[in-house]
């Protein structure tokens, strides 16, 4: 019932601010190439938020019926995961976004994520994992082209991403150093579309875009925390229409803590800070409204804090295992059991060495003493 409770209360996080976990096996935005166990649910979920007041641009004085704004971004995700078999994932992420800056003020829902996660194909003795990921986002929010976020065109967009993971244990991965790399390509597929229109006015696509997107992450776990470091972003292989809000390239460096609270349940901590350029390309004189030029606002956010949690779902209580995975749970266990008396071992070496130093220092000030006695003994 403790854990039902805890699901329902990751869900209602969500909707009640709802940016998105990844799924399955994953950092803040960096996929790992390991699947889930066959029969495996999770649900992960996400919020991520940002703030900017906004500051006049220009010589002398701002206008008479010049205001100010304080823009903020508040914006959410769920996925859900499922493990098909060992090496096959589904993946279903609907999107939230709380303030759009239009009229309505959210979208509410957003678009739908859809992925298939093919992966934990070891090589190098398991240290090395290769995968791969089939995307789609199909769009079912009202609004698209908003500025400060990544570009949404509206249209099924499409993409595939390259997984690769290396683990220096090969034997307890999730407990040792490890390095994780994503390559990838998206389509917006939005050419001959509408990609939004407002007050009357139809902006229609004249091309696909398309990007190249990368993300790098290293991980390094202890009992109770892994801490994480990640780069990520995109370069755009064919640029959208200048009339699209985010048409330029960004990169992010994402520090984040991960607590392990229990065996089924994790929460995140984590920033995102912007270090690509503050360039802006969008020609607002073909833009109906939205992002007023006189303001000082960045082409997507200086930083975003992130918070979410993860949970597994199913199984809920404890599963009968196969022999073979009796066997593979021994052995892990086997393998915990000698690394702990290697510790132990490497701590009582250090204990000893330390003792045998102390005893020296000892000796060594017993005879300071004796000499001391003999040079006051010739003085009387």
């Amino acid at each position: 019932m403790k854990k039902v409770s805890l699901i329902l209360l990751a869900l209602f996080v969500t909707f009640a601010y709802s940016q998105p976990p990844m799924g399955s096996k994953s950092l803040l935005h960096t996929q790992t190439a390991r699947t889930l166990s066959k029969g495996f649910v999770t649900l992960n979920s996400e919020m991520n938020f940002f703030t900017r007041a906004t500051e006049f641009v220009g010589s002398g004085q701002p206008p008479q019926n010049f205001h100010a704004a304080n823009y903020w971004l508040v914006v959410g995700q769920t996925s859900l995961s499922w493990g098909i078999i060992d090496n096959l994932d589904l993946i279903l992420s609907p999107r939230i976004y709380q303030d759009t800056h239009y009229s309505n003020e959210y979208n509410l829902p957003d678009d739908i994520f859809v992925s298939l996660k093919t992966g934990s194909f070891g090589f190098m003795e398991n240290k090395l994992y290769l995968g791969m990921m089939l995307n789609t986002r199909i769009p079912t929010g009202e609004k698209h082209n908003y500025p400060f976020v990544e570009y949404s065109s509206g249209a099924v967009e499409f993409g595939m991403t390259g997984l690769m993971s290396y683990y220096l244990d090969p034997y307890l991965p999730d407990r040792s150093f490890s390095i994780h790399l994503n390559l990838g390509y998206w389509n917006h597929m939005e050419a001959g579309r509408t990609v939004y229109s407002e007050n009357g006015k139809y902006y229609d696509a004249t091309k696909n875009s398309s990007e190249l997107q990368y993300a790098f992450g290293l991980v390094y776990p202890t009992d109770m925390f892994d801490y994480q470091l990640e780069v990520s972003g995109i370069a755009f292989l064919n640029q959208p229409d200048p009339f699209v809000y985010s048409r330029e390239n960004y990169t992010y460096v994402s520090p984040s803590i991960r607590f392990k609270a229990l065996p089924w349940l994790s929460a995140d901590l984590g920033i995102d800070i912007r270090v690509s350029k503050d360039d802006d390309e969008t020609d607002y004189t073909l833009v109906a409204e939205k992002t007023n030029p006189n303001f000082d606002l960045p082409n997507y956010c200086s930083w975003r804090m992130h918070m979410g949690v993860a949970i597994q779902i199913f199984p809920l209580t404890t599963r009968r295992l196969s022999s073979a995975e009796l066997e593979k749970e021994k052995f892990k266990k086997r393998v915990e059991f000698f690394q702990k008396i290697v510790e132990e071992k490497d701590r009582s070496r250090d204990v000893q060495e330390e003792l045998e130093k102390l005893k020296r220092e000892r000796e060594q000030a017993e005879k300071e003493l004796e000499q001391l006695k003999q040079i006051l003994q010739e003085e009387k």
